[in-house]
């Protein structure tokens, strides 16, 4: 049986860096990978990353590089230098993506170390349909998830983060060996908050999802370990 731990990842999402080095240290024998973002990455300018890699833990660092071709490509290949397991780029022009994903594999090679995963952003779980449409995309969020998936494949990439509800499409157009990432993950029993496509963790893994990204309701209960647990046997339950 796969070990769910494998398909869980938890979002250190805070500002304090002693909070979130106490949040590792409660959960180390409950998750095995741990998502960097934004916020945590320059709050503690990169002080969580180097905790985790003392702790042995995988890390997905989640800072969604967008911009020109060869600005991303030299931030791809500076991460590459802290270890991390797994990185974000948006899905953007393919000349950039391309770039991203050549230079991860020199970058990798020169330093005789195991390449990390590449994944590119399709659209953000916070986003509806009408929000698109705000923004002038006639486009649904499906749709254009699933045409961004496509262009991240073509463009070398190791897969993508969506939203599980649209996952099963993307494993059907790109394949199952395409990493798709799954945020907006919300056990029943937790709320929703700012997110407004979520599924629950039983869900998004018979819908194809590889890897889940849970924050707070992991991070903000009482017994953080406790429901991560909860999820890992959650997973495991349909694996």
């Amino acid at each position: 049986m796969v070990n769910g731990k494998e398909k869980l990842i938890v979002a250190i999402d805070t500002d304090d860096y002693e909070k979130a080095v106490n949040l590792i240290d409660s959960l180390e024998d409950s998750v095995d990978i741990f998502k960097v973002g934004l916020e945590n990455y320059i709050a503690s300018r990169g002080k969580t990353v180097d905790y985790l890699k003392s702790k042995g833990k995988k890390i997905f660092l989640d800072l969604k590089f967008h911009d020109i071709p060869n600005t991303m490509k030299s931030a791809v290949k500076a991460a590459i230098r802290d270890g991390v397991w797994l990185m974000t780029i948006h899905v953007s022009d393919m000349e950039g993506m391309k770039q991203c994903a050549n230079i991860a594999k020199e970058e990798s090679e020169r330093l005789g170390i195991e390449k990390p995963l590449i994944v590119g952003v399709t659209v953000l779980t916070s986003l509806s349909d009408n929000d698109l449409k705000d923004i002038g995309c006639d486009m649904n969020t499906q749709d254009l998830a699933i045409k961004r998936a496509k262009l991240a494949k073509e463009a070398g990439l190791d897969g993508v983060v969506c939203s599980a509800r649209e996952v099963s499409k993307i494993v059907e157009a790109c394949g199952k060996d395409f990493v798709t990432v799954c945020p907006g993950i919300r056990p029943a029993s937790a709320g929703v908050g700012d997110q407004k496509r979520v599924v629950t963790p039983s869900e998004a893994i018979l819908n194809g999802a590889s890897v889940l990204v849970v924050g707070r309701p992991i991070t903000q209960a009482s017994v953080p370990s406790e429901s991560a647990n909860k999820i890992v046997k959650e997973i495991e339950s349909v694996l």
